[in-house]
């Protein structure tokens, strides 16, 4: 877990020295290259997959149902997508000697975080919520997210 720790740590702090139109890109860009990646550990594997998805599945709807989309807008769910997996991953290493409730409690959060905050309408739910289903993945979050929402009241929910 101090490995995925510092990992996540240095690419946050990559990100921020990145142009705001290349974001989405290099986000994307480096999921890809974790799950291309055949020396990857299953726990990375499976965060970089569904990173990859969100960012697909939100850039997808987005053409969809608006017919153009801002490279802004594109740029700002994405690096609010990877700071929200990454503070949730990050919050549930530092309590890996907490109870199983504080864990639980850490993990819906984070899920009602997620869920509370659509983002497209009219969407196949079955998809929108595969990884919620997925009892194997690590990342129990509905794809259809406002990510720039949902991470604002993780972030406002933790301090309480």
């Amino acid at each position: 877990m101090k490995k995925l720790f510092v990992i996540a740590l240095l690419l946050t702090a990559t990100t921020a020295n990145i142009n705001a139109q290349e974001i989405y890109d290099y986000l994307l860009d480096k999921s890809e290259q974790v799950i291309n990646n055949p020396q990857s550990n299953s726990f990375d594997l499976k965060v970089a997959q569904f990173k990859a998805t969100a960012m697909r599945y939100f850039r997808k709807n987005i053409i969809i149902q608006e017919g153009s989309i801002s490279s802004t807008w594109l740029d700002e769910q994405a690096l609010a997508l990877n700071e929200f997996v990454t503070n949730y991953l990050v919050e549930l290493s530092q309590s890996s000697n907490a109870s199983e409730e504080t864990r639980k409690k850490i993990v819906m959060r984070y899920c009602k975080a997620s869920a509370a905050h659509t983002l497209f309408k009219n969407v196949d739910k079955k998809e929108a919520e595969s990884f919620i289903s997925d009892k194997n993945g690590y990342t129990p979050f509905c794809l259809n997210t406002n990510w720039v929402e949902a991470l604002a009241e993780s972030k406002d929910k933790k301090k309480e």
